[in-house]
C-alpha cells in the first residue's frame, strides 16, 4: 500500500510505527490529523466525525484543531490512552513536505498539560512489584515527588495503591498481576485498582541498562526489594519524558510504621475521599477542605491518608493549628494573601522541564512575591511547625526582579504571540516594536494618500495571512485605479491591488516582527535558564506554602465549626465529650446534630456493643468516633467539646453490605472476607469499628457469628478499643459475661403510637428492635405492616 500514498502519508506510516502502542497526533496545518486504526479508535473515544482522506484508498481519517488540542487530549488521558504528539517544521528541499517528528509522549502517568490534571489532586505513576516481595515506586512528574515502599503483603500493596490511586501502572516483565496463592486472596482487589489504567510492562534488561541521574538522592540499593520498581518509574519516564528526569532529585522511602494504618475497606466505608456513591460532596475531605492553594490541597489529602502515629509529632500539628486560631487578624490576612496563589509545585517543575511560557514565569514570579509578607506575619511564630516553615519560604526577590524587569505583567502564553519583552530592558526590541507600532500609523498615512491620488474615497489598506498588505477597491471604482497598481484577486464586490511601495513595507514590517519575536525568544529563553539556579529554593517555599496552608485550613475549620484541640497521648484510652460527625453535620447544621459521648479503654469499655432499631443513628455513632481518631492523628482539631485519646496505630472497619460480583463473591463472603483481615491484624492500638457483622446469611448462622466474633475480640490479648454496632439484641447479653464489654443504645421516645428517633447514645441495652415502627416510616403500605 505504501506505494500508492502521498509522500506526507509515507510520512506517517514511519513515524507511526515508531509509536504503535500511541494514537499518533500528526500536525497537517492547523488540525491533528488521525488515520487508520487511530482514527477509528480516536473517533469513537471523542466522539467526532470519521472521514476518508482518500476515497480510492479508503484511509480513515479524523482531526482535532490544533488549538483545542488539549481538550481532546485530556479525554483520550482519561480513558487511558497514550498519545505521541507530532509537530510540523519549515520546509525541507522543493517537495514542500514539512518535517515533522514527535516532540513529546503523552500518557496518564505521564502528562503536564493543565487542563488534564486536577489542580487540587496529584497525578501518580507507579511502578508495582505485584509479586512478592511486594513493592511499589510513585512518581508524580508534576511536582517532583517520588518515593516507595516496601509492602509486607498483597492486601498491603492492594491497600496502599487503593489510597495512591495512581493514574497508570508500569511493571517489570515477569512481576505482573500474582498467582491467588502468592497474594494471599487479594488478586481480585488488586484487579479491581488496576482496572481500567493504562498498564504497560517493562523489559527487564532495558530497564537495567538505563543510568540512573547522577544527581538523584535516595536511591535503594540494588539488593533492595523496591529497586527495580524505582527504576522501572525512572526508565519509564525518561523514555516519554526525557526532559523531565531533570526534576526528579530525590526518593525516598514511606515507612508504613510512622502511619496510622487504613485498609481499603476504612477508607471506602468512612468516606475519607468519596461517599459510597463515589461523590466528593459528603466526604471527609470534602467537610475539612479549606486550603487556597492547590499544594495545600495536596498536602491535605496526603495528610489524611496518612495521619502521623507519633505523639510528639501530631502535638506540633496541634500546637501550629492553636497558634493561628489564637490570632484571628493575621490568619484573616495570611488567607486573604494565599488565596488564588497560583500553583507554585507544578510552575518550578514546568520551569525545571523547559515548559514554561512567558505567562507561566509570570505566575511563577507573581506567587514569589506574596511569600515575603507571609513570612512577616509569622514573624513572631512560636509553633515550631510554624517557625519551620516561614523560614523555608525564603527571599526570592532577586528572582522576582529578573522576571519582572524582563517581562510584561500581562505576557503571553506562548512567544509566537508576541509582546513578551518590557519595554526599556532591550534596546532593539524596543527600535523594532517602535517601528511596528508606527507602522499602523504609516498604513493610515499611506491609506489617505492614496485615496487623495486616486479620487478612489472607499479605498482601504488590508491584511490576511494569504496575501498579506493589499488595497482593496470597490468594482465602482475600478476605473480610477492606477497603472502601478498590481491585480492580486477577484472578489464579487470589489478588487484587491498591491505595490512596490505597499510590499517593500510590508517586507520591511514583516522582518521587523520576525527579528523581533526572535529576539524575544532569544532574552526569555536565557532569562528562563538564570532562573533555574533559584528551583531549590522554590521548592522548599512551595513545600513551606502548602504546609501552612493545610494548618490554616485546620485553624479556619476549628473556629468555624467549634472543634477543640485534642489531647493525644500514648496511653490507649479514647475519651470524646459531646462529639459530632464532621460530613453529617456540615450537611445539617451543627445545631440540627445531637452530640454523643465515647470512652473506650482496654480496663471497663474495651468493646461497646451499640444496639437500637435501624435508622436511628448507630452507623453514624461509630463512624463518628473513627473519624474524629483519625483527624486528631492527621493534625486537625476535632468536631467535639473535649477529647482525649491515645495514639491509635491502625482503624479497622466492617461496615454496610455490598456484593463483590467481579470475584464471584456474595456479600457474606465479603463481610466474612473483611472480618476475617481485622481478627488477623489486631494490635493493641486497633480501633476496629463494626457494624451489623452476620446480616449477611440465616438469622441463626448470623448472631452465632456476630456472638463468637465479639467474644474474640473481647478475649484478645491485645485487647484493641471495638465500636459493635447490632440489630441482634441477644448480643447484649455479653456484657454480662465479658467485664471489659458494655452496652449502649441509641435513645428512641414513643409517642401517640409513633417513635421518635433521639439520636442519644446512652448506657444500656435497647429495650425491643422497632422493627415494624421503622417499616412504616419507611412507608410500606398498611396491609404489609398489619400482616
Amino acid at each position: 500500500m505504501s506505494t500508492q500514498l502521498t509522500p506526507a502519508m509515507r510520512q506517517y506510516v514511519e513515524i507511526k510505527s515508531r509509536y504503535r502502542d500511541c494514537i499518533l497526533f500528526f500536525r497537517m496545518g492547523d488540525f491533528y490529523e488521525m488515520f487508520f486504526e487511530d482514527a477509528i479508535r480516536a473517533s469513537r473515544l471523542l466522539d467526532i466525525a470519521l472521514t476518508s482522506r482518500d476515497k480510492e484508498a479508503n484511509i480513515p481519517m479524523c482531526g482535532v484543531p490544533y488549538h483545542a488540542r488539549n481538550a481532546y487530549l485530556s479525554k483520550l488521558i482519561q480513558q487511558g490512552c497514550k498519545v505521541a504528539i507530532c509537530e510540523q517544521f519549515e520546509e525541507s528541499g522543493g517537495r514542500g513536505l514539512f518535517r515533522r517528528e514527535v516532540t513529546e509522549v503523552v500518557t496518564p502517568g505521564l502528562v503536564f498539560q493543565e487542563e488534564c490534571l486536577d489542580a487540587r489532586g496529584n497525578n501518580f505513576l507507579a511502578a508495582v512489584r505485584f509479586r512478592p516481595p511486594f513493592a511499589y515506586a510513585a512518581l508524580d512528574a508534576t511536582t517532583g515527588e517520588f518515593f516507595y515502599e516496601a509492602c509486607a503483603s498483597g492486601e498491603g500493596l492492594a491497600d496502599a495503591l487503593y489510597l495512591l490511586s495512581p493514574a497508570e501502572f508500569v511493571f517489570l516483565e515477569g512481576e505482573g498481576m500474582p498467582l491467588p496463592e502468592e497474594a494471599g486472596g487479594t488478586r481480585g482487589k488488586l484487579g479491581r485498582i488496576v482496572e481500567g489504567k493504562l498498564t504497560t510492562s517493562l523489559s527487564p534488561a532495558a530497564v537495567d541498562d538505563f543510568l540512573i541521574p547522577e544527581g538523584l538522592t535516595g536511591m535503594p540499593g540494588g539488593d533492595h526489594p523496591v529497586h527495580g520498581v524505582v527504576r522501572a518509574a525512572l526508565y519509564y519516564l525518561h523514555l516519554h519524558q526525557p526532559a523531565a528526569l531533570a526534576e526528579i532529585s530525590r526518593v525516598s522511602e514511606k515507612e508504613g510504621q510512622q502511619y496510622l494504618a487504613m485498609d481499603e475497606t476504612a477508607v471506602r466505608t468512612l468516606e475519607i475521599f468519596s461517599t459510597l456513591s463515589g461523590e466528593r460532596r459528603g466526604s471527609l475531605l470534602w467537610a475539612v477542605d479549606r486550603t487556597r492553594t492547590p499544594m495545600g490541597a495536596r498536602l491535605l489529602r496526603a495528610w489524611l491518608s496518612a495521619p502521623l502515629v507519633d505523639a510528639g509529632k501530631i502535638g506540633e500539628r496541634h500546637g501550629a493549628v492553636e497558634e493561628l486560631v489564637a490570632a484571628p487578624a493575621d490568619r484573616k490576612d495570611m488567607g486573604e494573601r494565599l488565596s488564588g496563589m497560583a500553583d507554585l509545585s507544578r510552575l518550578a517543575s514546568r520551569l525545571a522541564q523547559d515548559r514554561s511560557g512567558p505567562r507561566d514565569v509570570v505566575a511563577l514570579a507573581s506567587a514569589l512575591e506574596i511569600l515575603p509578607g507571609i513570612r512577616e506575619l509569622l514573624g513572631t511564630a512560636v509553633s515550631p511547625l510554624l517557625r519551620g516553615a516561614r523560614d523555608r519560604l525564603g527571599d526570592h526577590g532577586e528572582a522576582v526582579g529578573k522576571i519582572f524587569a524582563a517581562l510584561h505583567d500581562q505576557a503571553p502564553l506562548g512567544m509566537k504571540d508576541g509582546n513578551v519583552i518590557r519595554p526599556g530592558y532591550d534596546p532593539r526590541v524596543d527600535e523594532l516594536t517602535h517601528l511596528l507600532t508606527h507602522g499602523k500609523g504609516m498604513l493610515a498615512e499611506m491609506e489617505v494618500r492614496e485615496r487623495e491620488r486616486t479620487g478612489i474615497p472607499n479605498l482601504k489598506v488590508r491584511y490576511n495571512r494569504v496575501f498579506g498588505y493589499y488595497l482593496e477597491v470597490s468594482r465602482s471604482h475600478l476605473e480610477r485605479v492606477p497603472d502601478d497598481y498590481i491585480r492580486k484577486q477577484t472578489l464579487v464586490n470589489a478588487e484587491r491591488f498591491i505595490t512596490p511601495e505597499l510590499k517593500e513595507f510590508e517586507a520591511k514590517v514583516l522582518r521587523a516582527e520576525e527579528e523581533r519575536n526572535a529576539r524575544e525568544e532569544e532574552l526569555f529563553l536565557a532569562l528562563r535558564d538564570s532562573l533555574k539556579d533559584y528551583l531549590p529554593d522554590i521548592t522548599r517555599g512551595s513545600e513551606a506554602v502548602a504546609e501552612i496552608d493545610v494548618l490554616l485550613s485546620f485553624a479556619d475549620l476549628a473556629v468555624a465549626n467549634a472543634y477543640c484541640r485534642p489531647v493525644v497521648n500514648s496511653g490507649r484510652d479514647i475519651v470524646i465529650e459531646n462529639g459530632r460527625h464532621p460530613m453529617v453535620e456540615k450537611i445539617l447544621g451543627r445545631h440540627a446534630f445531637v452530640p454523643n459521648d465515647c470512652r473506650l479503654d482496654p480496663r471497663e469499655t474495651q468493646v461497646a456493643l451499640v444496639t437500637g432499631p435501624n435508622m436511628a443513628g448507630k452507623s453514624t455513632y461509630i463512624r463518628q468516633v473513627a473519624l474524629i481518631v483519625l483527624l486528631a492523628h492527621a493534625g486537625s482539631f476535632v468536631p467535639a467539646e473535649n477529647a482525649e485519646i491515645g495514639v491509635v496505630d491502625r482503624i479497622f472497619t466492617r461496615i454496610g453490605a455490598s456484593d463483590d460480583i467481579s470475584r464471584g463473591e456474595s456479600t457474606f463472603m465479603v463481610e466474612m472476607r473483611e472480618t476475617s483481615r481485622i481478627l488477623s491484624g489486631l494490635t493493641e492500638r486497633t480501633l476496629v469499628v463494626l457494624d451489623e457483622v452476620g446480616r449477611g446469611t440465616s438469622t441463626f448462622d448470623g448472631l452465632s457469628i456476630a456472638w463468637a466474633v465479639a467474644e474474640y475480640l473481647h478475649g484478645s490479648a491485645h485487647l484493641p478499643k471495638v465500636l459493635f454496632a447490632t440489630h441482634f439484641h441477644e448480643l447484649t447479653d455479653i456484657a454480662r459475661t465479658s467485664p471489659r464489654a458494655r452496652n449502649f443504645h441509641v435513645s428512641v421516645r414513643e409517642w401517640q403510637g409513633e417513635i421518635v428517633f433521639l439520636r442519644r447514645i446512652d448506657e444500656g441495652s435497647a429495650s425491643k428492635s422497632y422493627g415494624i415502627q421503622v417499616a412504616r416510616l419507611a412507608g410500606l403500605p398498611d396491609p404489609v405492616i398489619t400482616r
